[in-house]
């Protein structure tokens, strides 16, 4: 009897801090999320939508994530790029003033920047990485508010990212 109290005071004690986490929104587990050669690392509290211009997109209540595969066919020579050219190619393509940042021990280029999106500010924090058969565009994005809180964050996630090869199946 004492065991079966002891379970059922322990399942309500659980019960209890699973309410608060979902109240909050402060507890989430790791989600890893997978598409089209390329895997990230996110949290239980991202899920996959659908946009016809992005190759991926995820949704939580206060981030997105996109990403844009650009694969090397179309383009004649864009296999012949480096990741600092594809860069800078992204950049002066969509009009932008940023600072190409480097992670140390990771061979992903990062910038921000911000933009006004239908009457609201949102903070961008942009990669570009390059895989065996395409370029990738990878965006995080929340209220402009919030930049602080989610740059370390948002380069967690970038640190996340893989791919796989699709000659190979081989993670690159």
């Amino acid at each position: 009897m004492k065991k079966l109290l002891k379970t059922g005071v322990a399942s309500a004690v659980l019960a209890v801090i699973v309410a608060v986490c979902a109240m909050l929104g402060g507890c989430s587990s790791p989600k890893t999320f997978s598409k089209a050669g390329m895997s990230i690392t996110l949290n239980s509290k991202f899920s996959e939508q659908t946009v016809v211009t992005q190759t991926v997109y995820y949704v939580s209540m206060d981030s997105v994530v996109t990403g844009l595969k650009e694969e090397f066919t179309p383009m004649a020579g864009l296999k012949n790029y480096t990741i600092d050219q594809y860069t800078s190619l992204v950049i002066s393509n969509n009009a932008l003033t940023a600072t190409v940042n480097t992670r140390e021990g990771k061979d992903y280029r990062w910038f921000t920047y911000s933009k006004e999106v239908s009457g609201r500010n949102y903070f961008y924090l942009a990669t570009t990485h390059k895989a065996s058969d395409a370029f990738w565009l990878i965006q995080f994005a929340c209220d402009v508010s919030d930049e602080e809180k989610f740059t370390d964050i948002f380069l967690g996630w970038a640190d996340s990212v893989t791919f796989t090869s699709t000659q190979t199946g081989t993670t690159v």
